[in-house]
């Protein structure tokens, strides 16, 4: 297994009905990665890989990490579930908006973390 910071994704046809796609990361390794469709990271994404042919220069996006958009550890992301959870609960009997739930949700996480 290996891991690296992804610094360019180009496009690089079709192979047996998958997306090709080369990847090329910070220490300036690039590798071929093929996918059902769009390519599963972003740019400026540390991902985990396991090269599956080094001659050709191919590897495989190990799947058991989350994407970018799930940012913090786990403990965190079930405390701000559970604040989400609890401001929903305190308004729901008032006529509030989304954001007024997220700012209280908000004040809610900011008290537990004491930030």
């Amino acid at each position: 297994m290996k891991t690296g910071k992804i610094t360019h994704i180009d496009p690089d046809g079709q192979w047996n009905g998958l997306q090709k796609y080369k990847v090329t990361f910070a220490d300036g390794l690039q590798y071929t990665f093929f996918a059902k469709g769009k390519f599963k990271r972003n740019i400026g994404d540390e991902i985990s890989y396991e090269v599956s042919n080094e001659e050709y220069k191919n590897a495989k996006l190990l799947m058991d990490q989350k994407p970018s958009s799930f940012t913090g550890n786990k403990d965190t992301l079930i405390v701000r579930q559970t604040c989400i959870k609890a401001a929903a609960e305190f308004h729901a009997q008032s006529s509030v908006t989304p954001d007024e739930i997220l700012e209280t949700a908000q004040l809610m996480f900011n008290w537990i973390t004491n930030e």
